[in-house]
């Protein structure tokens, strides 16, 4: 609740009218050759699966690429940056968020915080079955959260755009474990992800939804 609060004064108080695009395919590919340096196993080329040719992930990079080209974030806001879970302090006893770890701030859509957060605690290493069940909620919480602001702000396009930043917050976080079923998990969402919004018309991106009980589950 707290977070929400605070995040929704920090939108409206720094919104510009100066869309700048996040570049999310972009980021991703700067980053893919460090995960296949630590998972070499995902460096794989195009395949046939009963007749039909899936792309490798760098065909299917450039194709997610040319389609973010396509959608423009309506607006700008001074986003965190680094928005992991661990960069987000909250004091119970004043109720008062406070964040850490402030140098890559800037003008940005601020659906690049958004996805970070959400795929931070995905990758949380707990595996205590009550204490997972309320971190998801709370990544659903969250993700509720930006699509009402989203409404509000008539940015209609935010499905896409968390699609994509999910796709590649979950793809470069690989390079980060090396717990390799946990790293799989989040390399096959990423390809996921990126096919979905592959397969959406431009035409149809407003109407576009994260299949996010899904995405986030486990």
């Amino acid at each position: 609740k707290e977070l929400s609060t605070t995040m929704t004064r920090v939108w409206q108080e720094t919104r510009s009218r100066k869309p700048v695009a996040a570049g999310y395919m972009r980021q991703l590919s700067k980053r893919l050759e460090d995960v296949y340096m630590i998972h070499p196993e995902f460096r794989q080329g195009d395949c046939q699966v009963c007749g039909r040719t899936e792309p490798s992930f760098g065909a299917l990079l450039k194709k997610a690429h040319t389609r973010e080209r396509q959608i423009k974030p309506p607006f700008a806001v001074y986003i965190h940056g680094d928005f992991n879970v661990d960069n987000i302090i909250y004091d119970p006893v004043e109720k008062k968020i406070s964040f850490i770890d402030l140098h890559r701030s800037r003008y940005m859509d601020y659906v690049q915080d958004v996805s970070v957060f959400m795929v931070s605690n995905y990758r949380l290493q707990i595996f205590d079955a009550e204490m997972r069940r309320r971190i998801l909620e709370l990544t659903h919480d969250f993700y509720r959260f930006a699509s009402a602001y989203a409404r509000t702000s008539g940015a209609r396009t935010i499905e896409v755009r968390l699609a994509l930043g999910l796709a590649r917050s979950f793809a470069t976080s690989t390079r980060l474990s090396l717990d390799k079923s946990l790293a799989r998990a989040m390399f096959l969402r990423a390809r996921y992800l990126m096919e979905q919004v592959v397969a959406t018309k431009p035409a149809d991106a407003k109407s576009f939804r994260v299949p996010v009980r899904e995405i986030f589950i486990g």
